[in-house]
């Protein structure tokens, strides 16, 4: 027999939805859940994501100039909307986004104190969330860059930058991902995107920030720490009061039974 539990928590006049197994915990208030997702294991779904996905997320993933890109994006934005609806207790297609000035988006109205924050590279995306707190993450493929010596001028501190040339071809790639990870997951954790001077902006290896740009003091109590995924690079940032995060892959079982389920075949059309 199938062991009922709730893929959304149970709030007053929502649905509930029957799950094989707690496959979509929400974070508890005192910790972080980070999801990785293989984004070209979602194409079996990729209708049933599309479905719940705004008009203009559909319009913005037809944007993309190959149904690759466009099924990794319809993969990655509906699986944001399936774990923040698991979070608010919502249908998945009812949440509302707003945007900040520079570009992180938010959850609207009754739903604010979520924080979210999704990367991708190529096929494998993150999406963290917590209760609260303002995060960020990264992920990128390790790949080569034929620019290597000028992106480490351009993105790193001179202590940063000296040490890295020190090393080997090879180790300096290594090296200018895992500190670009920081920096980026650093960044959308603010808020600020890109917009402020790397090279003021200085990451120990274990996530302690030694030296901060001065737009971006009022965020010094934030710490960053790294996701050892499939040896992908990978970074976490997290706002003061947070210590502890769990990253998992996500179960695609999740995805087939929320979409099968009687209570959402209908008015998903599966």
């Amino acid at each position: 027999m199938q062991k009922e539990t709730q893929l959304f928590p149970k709030r007053s006049g929502l649905p509930t939805y029957t799950e094989a197994g707690d496959l979509l915990p929400t974070p508890e208030t005192d910790k972080i859940r980070v999801w990785q997702i293989n984004l070209d294991e979602l194409t079996g779904f990729t209708r049933h994501l599309e479905a719940i996905l705004s008009a203009d997320e559909r319009k913005r993933a037809y944007a993309f100039a190959t149904p690759l890109l466009q099924q990794r994006f319809i993969g990655g934005r509906g699986v944001l909307r399936l774990v923040l609806g698991a979070c608010c207790g919502k249908a998945p297609e009812s949440l509302e986004f707003i945007y900040g000035p520079y570009g992180k988006p938010y959850l609207a109205g009754a739903e604010t104190d979520w924080k979210f924050n999704m990367a991708h590279s190529n096929h494998i995306a993150l999406i963290a969330v917590s209760r609260y707190v303002e995060i960020g993450v990264d992920v990128e493929i390790d790949r080569p860059l034929t620019d290597l010596a000028a992106l480490i001028n351009l993105c790193f501190s001179e202590q940063e930058r000296n040490a890295c040339l020190a090393m080997t071809q090879e180790q300096q790639r290594t090296e200018f991902y895992r500190i670009w990870t920081y920096k980026e997951a650093l960044l959308k954790a603010s808020g600020k995107g890109l917009q402020m001077d790397l090279q003021e902006l200085e990451i120990a290896r274990d996530g302690t920030v030694l030296r901060w740009p001065t737009k971006l003091q009022a965020y010094s109590t934030y710490r960053v720490y790294p996701l050892p995924l499939l040896n992908v690079p990978a970074a976490l940032a997290v706002g003061p009061g947070l210590t502890h995060w769990q990253c998992e892959e996500l179960p695609l079982q999740a995805l087939e039974n929320f979409f099968t389920y009687p209570i959402n075949r209908g008015s998903r059309h599966v």
